[in-house]
């Protein structure tokens, strides 16, 4: 009989403690600002809010929970960064790898600008070349013009080709300025590179030791 009672007392106070649970769970409050800046309180957040960061509390204020929701623009952007971050680490490994002084960078820019210099050149003789051409057809066509004749056809097209290779060839001379500047100002940058990653190396043994 005794032993009845006691499981009658054990299931009426198990189902006390799921009552109070319950009840507890619901009195939870859910705290919540809107776009305009706007705080709402509410037992929980509604649909059209589910996105937005809420805090969870007891009714005496308690915070239970916090819920940050991350806006995916942010989560792409911090991605990137790490991805840039991660890309410059490699670089700068590679960098010192290759490079045990300054000087060196400068040695491997003119190097690498020896092709670019060579090809100029070559330009600058076939630049002139066609100067020449057009030049001399021009005066020819002068000539026939002089005269009140009219320039014929193949001197006509002799002088169309001659300019549009004079042409052809002070793009292919700007292009080629264009490397060479774009190849300068890139072993510039990774010559400071260089210089501020060796500077960090000397200065974190003096840091470690507490200068």
């Amino acid at each position: 009989m005794v032993r009845k009672i006691t499981f009658i007392l054990l299931l009426s106070t198990g189902f006390s403690l799921l009552s109070f649970s319950a009840i507890a769970d619901t009195n939870k409050i859910v705290k919540w600002v809107d776009s305009d800046g706007i705080t709402h309180y509410g037992d929980k957040l509604p649909s059209q809010e589910a996105g937005r960061n809420n805090t969870e509390m007891r009714n005496n204020g308690i915070v239970i929970k916090q819920n940050i929701r991350v806006d995916k623009k942010t989560e792409i952007l911090d991605q990137q960064k790490e991805q840039e971050k991660l890309a410059q680490e490699r670089a700068d490994k590679v960098l010192l790898a290759s490079y045990t002084k300054p000087e060196e960078i400068d040695l491997a820019c003119e190097r690498n600008l020896q092709m670019d210099h060579a090809a100029l050149q070559s330009l600058a003789q076939n630049k002139q070349n066609a100067a020449n051409r057009v030049a001399h057809n021009k005066k020819m066509a002068q000539a026939f013009q002089a005269k009140d004749n009219p320039i014929p056809d193949n001197l006509a097209e002799k002088l169309k080709q001659s300019q549009f290779e004079l042409s052809r060839i002070n793009k292919q001379i700007a292009q080629r300025k264009q490397n060479i500047e774009a190849t300068r100002k890139r072993y510039a940058e990774e010559k400071n590179r260089f210089i501020a990653l060796k500077q960090q190396t000397l200065e974190q043994p003096a840091l470690a030791a507490g200068f």
